[in-house]
């Protein structure tokens, strides 16, 4: 018989805090969903509804047949052949099964981001940001831990190619033969014809090679191309400040921050340490030992969709993308008339902007100005020139410009390209004869439509194309393919965004000989063959070292590779005044014809511009608003949904946009042209007719995982995602107006041979449900600082006594029987009187962004495998660490809200992490029948895999909802072929030699029917134990340190909210956290004592702002 948990109800009658739709309207599939004991799907072998479907109990029928198996004989059983080794002779200093630690870094859009690569046996293995540099102190972001799987790809490109569309394998002999030929022609030319279209890059070293191949041949012609780019900044830093000179944003400086269109803490990189920084202004708690924090900052986001950024902002107003232009304007016309400054004045266009609008921006903009000196008004990285340009004058006119201030000007930006259009007049023109395209763009997928870069290159003779990925619409259309060389296994350098210079160094030899822009390059100024055991390109790396370091010296050079980086190698502050007549003329009319809808073409959270289709991890992992996996959508505002459905004659209350594993269609066509389809999400906090749709999606032949691999389901083609690509032109490289938009409500031909009127999508944002309960803690400064007092007060007082804050008592917590445990756990003080460590773990709400890093990070560290789409959809992934996301609308003084006709156009977002609590009294450990989870005295739930039967007792027991069970060989299986098993296809079978390399081997690979969770990288603390116990020699001093052992997912935040360690040290970091009077144990009133408690979130309100009596207060409003 089941036991049913009678958790208390919410005495409201409207939800306050909820997941989804479903959730909110209580749909019927939600239901059933939470009603169930494991996931829709989870007790069959294929999927519920199919043919072929097969159940538990249809299983054992079948059973009896299992002898004529016999007759198959097992040939199907293969064992991939083949090798790669990290070195052929063992290195003398390498113990095996012990990690050695280089620093390198990720070179990045308008710098880069200093990892340090943990190194297993001469095979890295996985990424962790560089605490050291001073440039991004640690900080790593989901694409830089996640690149290490780029490295490994099976499909990434291994050999030089030739041929367009059906190319076939050549030597590397055969294409620099090629090459030499061609340069006899280069040098009597002077190189004309010859150009190279290349991604942004900060490289000293390739910019210094480039420019001895132009002084050798200077007819040839450098281009740029970055599908996400920064040179309208760029441009309008250049325009004010001058040539060589660029921004330098240091946001941890600012007190007050207006941030318009910039999700400057996801995917609009303004600096390499944005998030962390931004940070530093959040925390409030004041622990013990460490400096007091200062004043807690605030930030006021402007932006048409819910974002990172928005999502940590004290108050936020969403805004089509067209129209932020204008609103740009009028800010910079309250700052002109509160400061009197005549030039910035000068520079205001008349711009249409709604009353409402103008309210909300005249008490942000007062308190901007009361923080003269000491505030931020920044633009997304995409705007137009004009609107950067003029949020350059206003913080000059706020005085928040210079060296101590959020705004430095630097020197030192490398010589300018020419740009793709200029690239695309010059091939019309005739001029280009021989083209080498090395940008990780893809600019033949990507490049804006109305240059028909497809067509262009086809008037191209020789097309070159050097990259990493040879699956890809550029290398299909080059008569020429080099491998290129990855990051990991090649030498080069980059410039961070603060400057410092950072050297590249290879981890690995290189795995397919690929070649990297510098060594191409220096291969065309010589031909001669570096002498053994040197490598050019590490010569010319050195060489521009010390032109930068004004030395040679080994040691200074030994100690940059070790660090990563050149100590005080910064850019050099700029004493430039803003230059008035040129903003002018650049600045123009920042009004936009915004009537009717808009097209934003957004960065996408898990794939940036496409770059990383083929990259599992990111592609499965939820994104950071949507919980979308696997595929991109038009985000949509719930108003404009039902506006469309109105247009076709439907009218739809909230709960007919409940999607259930299926979304609706909309056709888009811009300017007259072609339709294209996009599945539709509803998006909260989205500005009305606006239409959001991240970019890189709907690639061709671009890779098995790129191409929707599926064990079962329903067939929806052979590309992940949709191309909205076809509809950005070169003037509409952020959005499109004017764009003709139809909710579909017939059948369509959304791909080639598929034909829907709806499109199966996989989201995460209902799985794992925790619901009917207070899970979520926020508050105010205000009350924070109120409870901070009363709490030190209380413990002065009664010192023996236990204290609650508000944050501890509010919804089931508030009315906890005494001594209400379920479940019995271990005597912890018995422990620790004997000197057993205990580790737990706090979590700060205020500092997490909900980024998705820690998700990434655990996933590479722990050897967590990726399921697929169809596996998704049936709640099937295997992530350690979630993150839920709540969204909170706002209600009226009796704090209802109207559940039918409520647009959530401006609702809160709050991001949660969760994974295994480590329960001291855990529930899961009492139903377990054979002992596999097993409690140690350290406190971790720990599991015992060979013991494990799978029954998926404690997964049912447990109600954090962490745990997850391999229905399939995840770690041993492609994708498509998890259902046949042993008898899978002869070229399929197994995994890649490369991508086990990746593999951790301190972590057990779980294959099926185990089930599995987070241990608090159990390995890392043996790890530190041991090493402890080596040092202590015969000493009894045994106790691992506090802040020695940092977690994976620790390590990976880059705002600091995670924090680990022994919480039986009262002088321990994690425990001077958890005395903080927001410190919360989650369903703490089930009694089950978990070593992983959370901070509640502190928000900042100005209370003159409209609604900031809703900031801060959703959990007061659950009872």
């Amino acid at each position: 018989m089941k036991h049913v948990w009678q958790h208390p109800e919410d005495s409201l009658a409207g939800k306050r805090m909820f997941r989804s739709l479903g959730e909110l309207e209580q749909s019927p599939a939600f239901a059933n969903r939470l009603e169930r004991e494991f996931p829709q799907g989870a007790a069959e072998l294929n999927r519920e509804g199919d043919e072929d479907s097969l159940s538990r109990r249809s299983f054992m029928r079948f059973m009896g047949a299992s002898t004529a198996l016999a007759g198959i004989g097992l040939a199907s059983c293969r064992r991939p052949v083949g090798k790669i080794l990290p070195y052929s002779d063992s290195v003398e200093w390498m113990v095996p099964g012990k990690a050695v630690y280089y620093a390198t870094a990720m070179p990045r859009l308008g710098g880069a981001t200093p990892v340090i690569a943990k190194v297993h046996e001469g095979r890295p293995i996985h990424l962790q940001g560089n605490p050291l540099h001073p440039g991004s102190v640690g900080s790593a972001d989901q694409f830089a831990i996640a690149s290490i799987l780029d490295f490994y790809d099976p499909e990434r490109s291994r050999s030089y190619r030739k041929g367009r569309g059906n190319s076939k394998t050549i030597g590397a002999d055969e294409f620099w033969s090629f090459v030499s030929e061609k340069k006899k022609e280069w040098t009597s030319s002077k190189g004309n014809g010859l150009a190279f279209l290349h991604g942004a890059s900060t490289s000293p070293t390739r910019a210094r090679v480039a420019d001895l191949l132009y002084q050798e041949l200077s007819e040839v012609g450098f281009y740029e191309y970055e599908a996400v780019d920064n040179k309208s900044l760029k441009n309008a830093t250049a325009s004010l400040f001058g040539k060589g000179n660029q921004v330098r944003y240091q946001i941890d400086k600012a007190h007050r921050i207006l941030s318009i269109g910039s999700d400057f803490m996801g995917v609009d990189r303004v600096s390499d340490s944005a998030a962390s920084d931004f940070s530093v202004g959040r925390k409030v708690d004041h622990i013990e030992g460490e400096e007091k924090p200062g004043p807690m900052n605030r930030l006021y986001a402007i932006e048409h969709q819910y974002t990172v950024t928005g999502g940590m902002a004290d108050h936020r107003l969403p805004v089509k993308a067209s129209e932020q232009g204008a609103l740009v304007n009028e800010v910079a016309k309250q700052i002109a008339e509160l400061t009197g400054d005549a030039k910035l004045k000068s520079l205001v266009e008349d711009g249409q902007v709604s009353e409402a609008i103008k309210g909300w921006i005249k008490e942000a903009v007062k308190d901007l100005y009361e923080n003269k000196g000491k505030s931020l008004v920044l633009a997304g990285n995409r705007q137009d020139e004009g609107v950067h340009a003029l949020c350059l004058a206003i913080n000059n006119a706020l005085g928040n410009i210079g060296s101590d201030k959020a705004i430095e000007i630097v020197s030192g930006s490398l010589p300018a390209s020419g740009t793709i259009g200029e690239l695309a007049q010059a091939i019309n023109d005739g001029k280009i004869s021989t083209l080498v395209i090395s940008a990780e763009s893809d600019p033949v997928y990507s490049a804006p439509s109305d240059l028909e870069f497809d067509k262009l290159v086809s008037k191209v003779e020789t097309v070159i194309h050097l990259g990493v990925r040879n699956l890809c619409a550029t290398a299909r259309a080059s008569d020429w393919h080099v491998p290129g060389a990855h990051f990991l296994e090649s030498w080069g350098d980059v410039r961070a965004s603060d400057g410092t210079y950072s050297v590249i160094q290879p981890m690995i030899a290189p795995l397919f000989d690929g070649v990297s822009e510098t060594a191409f390059l220096l291969k065309l100024l010589s031909d001669k063959e570096s002498a053994a055991g040197t490598d050019p390109v590490q010569d010319a790396v050195k060489e521009t070292f010390k032109d930068i370091a004004g030395s040679d010296s080994v040691p200074l050079w030994n100690t940059t590779l070790r660090n990563g980086f050149l100590r005080d190698s910064q850019y050099s502050s700029a004493t430039a005044e803003i230059n008035y007549e040129s903003a002018k003329g650049i600045i123009g009319n920042n009004v936009t014809d915004s009537d009717g809808y808009e097209i934003v073409f957004t960065t996408d959270n898990k794939i940036w511009d496409g770059r990383h289709i083929n990259n599992g991890w990111l592609q499965e992992v939820p994104d950071p608003i949507t919980s979308l996996t696997w595929d991109n959508a038009a985000l949509v505002g719930i108003s404009t949904i039902k506006k469309l459905a109105k247009a076709k004659g439907i009218e739809w209350k909230n709960k007919d946009l409940v999607i259930e594993d299926k979304a609706h269609l909309i056709k888009v066509e811009l300017n007259g042209g072609e339709p294209h389809y996009f599945p539709i999400l509803p998006a909260y906090g989205h500005a009305k007719d606006s239409i959001s749709i991240s970019m890189g999606y709907g690639q061709e032949g671009a890779g098995s995982i790129a191409g929707t691999p599926q064990s079962a389901g329903e067939d929806t083609g052979n590309t992940t995602g949709f191309n909205v690509y076809p509809l950005r032109g070169a003037d509409s490289s952020l959005f499109a107006t004017g764009a003709k938009v139809e909710l579909v409500t017939d059948e369509v031909e959304l791909r080639e041979g598929y034909n829907t009127k709806s499109y199966p999508i996989a989201i995460t944002q209902e799985h794992f449900l925790m619901e009917g309960r207070a899970l979520y803690r926020d508050g105010t400064k205000k009350e924070f600082d109120e409870e901070s007092v009363k709490s030190k007060k209380a413990h002065a007082e009664h010192p023996e006594e236990e204290h609650s804050s508000s944050f501890q008592s509010r919804g089931m917590d508030s009315h906890i029987p005494p001594e209400q445990s379920v479940y019995r756990g271990q005597d912890v003080k018995k422990l620790i009187d004997e000197g057993v460590q205990q580790w737990g773990m706090s979590i700060d709400l205020n500092l997490c962004n909900g980024c998705n890093a820690c998700t990434i990070a655990c996933q590479s560290e722990n050897n967590i495998p990726i399921v697929g789409k169809d596996q998704v959809i049936i709640g099937r992934e295997m992530h350690w660490v979630r993150m839920d996301r709540y969204f909170a609308p706002n209600t009226d003084s009796h704090g209802d809200f109207d559940e039918e006709e409520e647009d959530f156009e401006n609702v809160q977002l709050l991001p949660q992490p969760v994974a295994c609590v480590q329960c001291e009294a855990a529930p899961c450990e009492t139903v377990c029948p054979v002992n596999a989870t097993v409690h140690t005295e350290e406190g971790l739930n720990a599991m015992a895999y060979n013991r494990c039967i799978g029954t998926r007792y404690c997964a049912n027991n447990c109600p954090y909802k962490a745990r997850r069970f391999n229905f399939f060989d995840y770690n041993k299986r492609p994708l498509d072929q998890f259902y046949k098993g042993p008898l899978s296809d002869e070229d399929k079978t197994g995994v890649a030699p490369s991508l086990k390399l990746q593999k951790n081997p301190n972590v057990t690979v779980r294959m099926r029917g185990v089930m599995e969770k987070c241990t608090y990288c159990v390995q890392r603390i043996q790890e530190a134990k041991i090493d402890q116990k080596r040092k202590a020699r015969d000493s009894d001093d045994v106790k691992v340190p506090d802040g020695t052992i940092k977690v994976a997912c620790q390590v990976a935040c880059t705002a600091d909210a995670i924090v680990f360690g022994d919480i039986a040290d009262p002088e321990s970091r994690v425990s001077k956290v958890k005395a903080s009077p927001r410190n919360y144990e989650m369903l703490k009133y089930l009694g089950l004592r978990a070593r992983t408690t959370y901070l509640a979130r502190i928000k900042n309100p100005n209370m003159k702002m409209p609604d900031a009596d809703q900031v801060g207060t959703v959990s007061k409003k659950i009872h």
